[in-house]
């Protein structure tokens, strides 16, 4: 193995103990690439050789590396954004030794290209990858010129190194050479599908541009009638207020009557209370006159008994008293007749009392719910006045919503042409595409 005396004159390369082996499937690209570039056992023999110098300069390596990328910030935003400098570092250390591991195989392979795949998913343009890479290139060459002195075992590591390295750009580009042929096919994959899109947008653009033309004119044509139905909306407004209005006016006067009524009554309602005295006090005097006659009649009976005692001095005298007494049954009788009277009278009165409680008590009703349709038509008159306003805002609205239709009818008619345009050009992408493929 390569290996450092303390007199580094006497330093020569010793390869007895390195090891070094290709296996790789037989007949494959990267049998030809291996072969084409003369990378042989010898060479990974010699690379093993060198795997404790890169080792022991690891740190160095990897370190100079990172502070390479500072020329770039765009570089340390993507390492930033994906992972971290401290986790990219002992990746990249764990990459190089086993690049000097002097065995190449498929699982060698595999991970550059799992490494390539990384790069190209995380972003990393292809110059950036060159660049770094030769900056790994120069520090592994420092490492050599470091530790190996003899010139030709010196030549003899940079060759190895440089293929061993020149394999490495090969993976790395071929990947992302695959990666960047898939992207332009789905890109193409893409454009195709958006030219069929675009083609069958377009002739459904048309067909649904005629259809919202037509279905515009409808519109415009309902549009046209709602108006027609606002405006008439409107007058039956306006000859409804009026009619509330008048109305309105009617219970006021109709109010007024049975204000009128009501003070009529309480009117009548006084006289009969007064009438009723008067029955009362003259149902006294009848009382009194009944009393009277009572008395002149006991008087009479009095009289009579007298008489007879007197015999024949007192007959004149008995005549008299029952001509009195006479009287005295006729009065009685009368005034019992007056008190029939009064009687039917009072009788009479508390029925017309009722009557009125009765008349009063409805005038009064009736006078509330005057009243309530009173409110009831204030609320309609000023339901009819904002019914009315919102009727003129609905046709102001209408026409403004005609115009509007006519311009978006207009824009449609724009749009089927555009769509029409779609269609012709995405017509003549197929065809150059026909004719560049046939080509």
């Amino acid at each position: 193995m390569l290996f450092k005396q303390k007199n580094k004159e006497h330093m020569k390369l010793d390869i007895s103990s390195s090891q070094g082996s290709i296996n790789v499937n037989s007949g494959s690209d990267v049998e030809k690439q291996i072969k084409m570039i003369r990378l042989t056992t010898y060479d990974l023999q010699v690379i093993h050789a060198l795997q404790p110098f890169v080792v022991e300069e690891i740190d160095t390596i990897v370190a100079r590396f990172y502070e390479n990328l500072e020329h770039e910030p765009s570089l340390l935003t993507i390492i930033q954004d994906k992972s971290s400098i401290e986790k990219l570092k002992k990746t990249l250390k764990n990459h190089i030794v086993e690049m000097f591991s002097g065995t190449v195989d498929e699982s060698y392979l595999e991970k550059r290209r799992k490494i390539a795949h990384i790069h190209v998913r995380i972003g990393l343009q292809t110059k950036w990858y060159m660049c770094a890479f030769q900056e790994l290139l120069l520090s592994l060459m420092d490492v050599i010129e470091k530790n190996v002195i003899r010139k030709e075992e010196c030549l003899l590591s940079i060759r190895a190194v440089s293929k061993i390295m020149n394999l490495e750009q090969q993976l790395v580009i071929e990947t992302y050479a695959a990666e960047e042929e898939k992207l332009r096919s789905g890109a193409e994959e893409q454009k195709v599908a958006v030219r069929d899109q675009v083609a069958s947008a377009s002739q459904n653009l048309a067909a649904i541009s005629e259809e919202t033309n037509a279905s515009l004119q409808q519109l415009n044509a309902q549009s046209a009638e709602i108006t027609s139905l606002a405006k008439t909306g409107a007058e039956l407004s306006t000859l409804t207020e009026e009619r509330a209005q008048t109305g309105k006016e009617q219970l006021n006067h109709q109010n007024e009557n049975m204000s009128n009524i009501e003070g009529t009554v309480n009117n009548i309602t006084k006289d009969v209370e007064a009438l009723l005295e008067l029955s009362k006090q003259m149902q006294e005097i009848v009382d009194i006159v009944t009393s009277i006659a009572d008395q002149t009649n006991l008087l009479s009976l009095n009289a009579t008994i007298e008489a007879a005692r007197a015999g024949e001095h007192g007959r004149g005298f008995s005549v008299v008293a029952e001509e009195v007494r006479k009287l005295s049954d006729q009065t009685k009788s009368s005034v019992s007749n007056v008190s029939g009277l009064i009687s039917n009278s009072n009788s009479q009165i508390n029925t017309l009392t009722h009557s009125l409680e009765k008349i009063r008590r409805a005038v009064g009703k009736g006078k509330s719910g005057m009243e309530k349709t009173e409110n009831h038509f204030k609320e309609i008159v000023q339901k009819m006045e904002e019914t009315k306003t919102q009727n003129s805002n609905i046709e102001s609205e209408l026409i403004s919503f005609n115009s509007a239709i006519d311009q978006l009818g207009e824009a449609f008619s724009e749009v089927a042409v555009s769509a029409e345009s779609m269609a012709t050009v995405s017509q003549e992408m197929s065809e150059a595409r026909f004719i560049y493929e046939q080509s």
